[in-house]
């Protein structure tokens, strides 16, 4: 990991966690994994406080655990997941978006608790709706845990939420040496049962003796068959743990995109187009896949909402448009069932991710030096000369702007020499645009961004603590006030702050929000481009 991402990832768990956790994650994310006695080695704590992290770390999904084959306990850190905490409020949107406000506060208190018994978040959940329910004063009737627990079951059906690993108990049954792999991934997606709705009162406990299970026989290449030792592993009773599943977030999102990208370059219909074509895939194909299983234009036709049905010259239309004028997101597979047609994922991806960055070229360069880097993407490795003959520009300024963005390595230079002194004159100079590199460094800046604000929103709001405590003071007095009804005595509260206290209040209070909708919204750029790197760089295995 480079020093930047690193930097960013103590930030956001210093903010949201703590110094003394936030060093422990930093040490493990350097060290890639390291045992408990050289992290309170190295990082000069207490063996106690390295605990109190490191159980502070497991339970947020950041570190794993297992144990090597000397028996020892290493810890390793997922930088992955620090860095999706601040995709939190996204998480939360798009639950509000697809089930409404109860889906939202039980994925809120699953974020919140990183891993937690259903129960307890439904009973969390329920506590959180009445409470809002009686502060409004609305006459409605109480909301009960059963519809809660009808959200939490759609939660799973739409693989929102998931199940924890189970947690590999030791010889002794008292302390966990490493989590369990899941053979089969459908395990963790089965539907919560009545036991799962019970709260947990703490641990989980360990199975009694006949629960047991003995380590199966292996087959051997040469054939010969080896009994493993009888190690005792413990499985859990009651109810078990879970925990957001980002990655179908993430498969949302970029669902999204893709829709809106159709929506920008062509309109509204063509998205629900596009939204209906997705939705059909999503059951059939891989998530992580290139490209979507085929679709007929039959099915595709009958998908189509009710209230937005087209008629079928007019989405053969819109199909079309799809597969010639939007970067062949779709591309015509074969003829039966009126036609079939397949979704490039991967090409929609880049798509948009080449769009994103033309924009920064735009805004950091011009026009002129969009025209000539769209150039060199088309025509990949071309010389100076043909460069500004082809966007059209002076020679002087066309290699101003060409030599500034090799600076600033949004361009690179080939040489292709005639002889082996690699002599200029006998030497041919190409430039060309790496989409791989490009994105890279670009994803380093907007990290870089994000934890330049973070800094500054942290000082900012350092600076001005003792007004900001002042103020919670007064809206606490002040809503103990409303709870007894002394009016009065709520004006001269009121009185407690000046006008001066309140104009520097909102000048904070505007600062933090512009902060926090920027890291938002950097966080979309983010994600485009690591799902674009994602894909190019560890694309999905080629079904043979």
């Amino acid at each position: 990991m480079s020093r930047v991402n690193t930097e960013l990832c103590y930030q956001i768990v210093k903010e949201y966690y703590g110094e003394i956790v936030a060093n422990v994650a930093s040490f493990l994310i350097r060290s890639k994994s390291s045992s408990l006695g050289v992290i309170v080695q190295r990082t000069c704590y207490d063996s106690k406080q390295v605990k109190q992290a490191l159980l502070t770390l497991i339970k947020q999904n950041i570190v794993t655990f297992s144990q090597t084959k000397s028996g020892s306990i290493e810890y390793t850190a997922k930088p992955e997941a620090i860095l999706w905490i601040l995709r939190f409020p996204n998480y939360i949107h798009c639950a509000k978006t697809l089930f409404g406000d109860a889906a939202e506060l039980l994925v809120e208190e699953l974020l919140l608790q990183g891993q937690t018994d259903l129960g307890s978040a439904v009973v969390k959940t329920t506590n959180k709706l009445n409470e809002s329910l009686r502060s409004s004063g609305s006459n409605l009737p109480e909301i009960s845990q059963s519809l809660i627990r009808d959200k939490a079951v759609l939660l799973v059906k739409a693989r929102l939420i998931r199940r924890c690993e189970d947690v590999i108990l030791g010889k002794s049954g008292q302390f966990g040496v490493a989590v369990s792999e899941v053979t089969e991934p459908e395990q963790l997606f089965l539907l919560p049962t009545a036991i799962d709705f019970e709260t947990s009162p703490g641990l989980k406990r360990p199975a009694s003796d006949n629960m047991e299970s003995k380590a199966k026989r292996i087959k051997l290449e040469a054939g010969e068959a080896n009994e493993q030792e009888e190690n005792k592993v413990h499985k859990s009773q009651g109810p078990g743990y879970w925990r957001v599943n980002v990655y179908q977030f993430h498969h949302h999102f970029r669902d999204q995109v893709i829709i809106a990208a159709v929506a920008k370059n062509i309109d509204q219909r063509a998205s629900e187009v596009m939204r209906t074509m997705l939705r059909l895939s999503e059951t059939r194909s891989n998530p992580l896949s290139l490209e979507s299983e085929p679709l007929s234009f039959t099915e595709i036709s009958n998908a189509m909402p009710k209230d937005k049905i087209l008629q079928k010259n007019m989405l053969d239309q819109y199909l079309k448009c799809l597969s010639d004028n939007c970067y062949n997101f779709v591309t015509k597979v074969g003829e039966s069932g009126g036609g079939l047609y397949q979704i490039n994922i991967f090409k929609a991806i880049k798509a948009i991710c080449v769009s994103h960055i033309e924009t920064i070229v735009l805004e950091r360069f011009g026009s002129k030096a969009l025209r000539m880097f769209r150039v060199l993407l088309t025509d990949k490795q071309v010389e100076q000369k043909q460069v500004e003959e082809r966007a059209m520009l002076p020679p002087k300024e066309a290699k101003e702007l060409l030599y500034k963005m090799f600076a600033e390595n949004f361009i690179t230079l080939t040489e292709l020499s005639k002889t082996p002194d690699h002599a200029p004159t006998r030497t041919f100079y190409f430039f060309n645009v790496s989409l791989i590199q490009v994105s890279r460094m670009i994803l380093e800046r907007c990290y870089q961004a994000i934890s330049n604000m973070m800094v500054r929103r942290q000082k900012c709001l350092s600076e001005n603590k003792r007004l900001l405590d002042k103020q919670d003071r007064v809206e606490a007095i002040i809503a103990s006030l409303d709870a007894e009804g002394a009016i009065e005595q709520k004006e001269e509260v009121e009185q407690m702050v000046t006008p001066s206290e309140k104009a520097q209040l909102k000048k904070i209070s505007d600062a933090a929000k512009t902060l926090e909708l920027s890291e938002i919204q950097l966080d979309q750029t983010i994600f485009i481009l690591e799902t674009y790197l994602s894909y190019t760089l560890h694309p999905p295995e080629v079904k043979k």
